[in-house]
């Protein structure tokens, strides 16, 4: 069971099942360093993930990139979706240990980092602290309290949900960059397989972000993956790119189309699939503030979603 130690830290025993986990994902992976990152990376989640729900927080780990096994071998990442708030990544800190490193990959689309220190025998981890500062080593002296850890998670709780029941409808894309994430948007890589994930972009500097629409009824029935993915052009502007990606097949049906409207609600670009088309798209520039709706059709179902920048 976990319990507090001070008023600083909190300890949580590292089970059989937290080893298990880590030793399902690092498996397989030949380099041993590469192999320790993963393992340690998948206790850290775990205490994490153990902590935030002693303390009320609801999580969503099968939907973080360290629980995607392609995620984790090309980068070093330890992140742990918190629902209503945000991804946090979860660094882990060695025994004796002055600084947590935080790679240079997770700077993004992160609501904050917390440090989580081992003890020798990996028979315990420490939660130790955190901070919003992504930096390549953060100062274990220099990291905020839980108690401010804890009060830091509930504001953007509360800061989310009244937006959330005012527009319930309205994605904040405008955000992405800056690693506010709206609720029900998920990595590209839980909605496609790795062959449809080649996915371009002119920017480097750039958010991807999909959503599984269910279009038609009955035998027509037809699941598609909507892409988007936001990079920074210049300021107050933003370039968009739009994608419809079949989910479960390899190719779309004739006839899927893809349109963006203005706020007026006039189509401004509209594009429909050919026989055999393996996804469709838009590209685009949008101003901040601008507001634009992005619908997907299937003959004569259609969804809608509505966007501000």
């Amino acid at each position: 069971m976990n319990s507090i130690i001070n008023k600083l830290t909190f300890s949580v025993p590292l089970s059989v099942e937290a080893h298990a986990i880590a030793q399902e994902y690092s498996q397989g992976i030949s380099n041993t360093v590469k192999r320790k990152q993963v393992y340690l990376n998948t206790l850290a989640v775990y205490a994490v993930e153990n902590y935030l729900q002693c303390m009320g927080f609801a999580t969503d780990w099968k939907e973080s990139d360290s629980r995607n096994n392609l995620a984790t071998k090309l980068m070093d990442v330890a992140d742990l979706e918190v629902k209503g708030i945000g991804k946090l990544e979860c660094r882990s800190v060695l025994p004796k240990a002055e600084v947590c490193a935080i790679p240079p990959e997770v700077w993004e689309d992160r609501v904050g980092y917390v440090a989580v220190q081992f003890n020798s025998s990996l028979k315990e981890a420490t939660i130790l602290g955190f901070t919003t500062q992504a930096a390549a080593e953060v100062s274990l002296s220099q990291l905020q309290s839980l108690e401010d850890f804890l009060l830091y998670l509930s504001e953007l709780e509360v800061a989310k949900s009244p937006e959330e029941e005012d527009s319930s409808s309205l994605v904040k894309i405008g955000q992405w960059l800056d690693g506010f994430v709206d609720a029900g948007w998920q990595t590209i890589e839980n909605l496609l397989n790795p062959q449809q994930l080649g996915l371009a972009f002119k920017s480097a500097v750039s958010m991807t972000r999909g959503q599984k629409i269910d279009l038609g009824v009955h035998l027509d029935k037809l699941s598609v993956a909507l892409v988007v993915k936001v990079a920074s052009e210049s300021q107050g502007e933003v370039d968009i790119l739009t994608q419809v990606y079949p989910v479960g097949q390899n190719v779309l049906p004739e006839g899927v189309k893809l349109s963006i409207s203005d706020e007026s609600g006039a189509i401004v670009l509209e594009v429909t699939s050919r026989d055999e088309d393996n996804w469709i798209q838009l590209e685009f520039s949008a101003e901040l503030g601008e507001k634009f709706q992005i619908m997907v059709v299937y003959g004569e179902s259609q969804e809608t979603r509505d966007f501000q920048v």
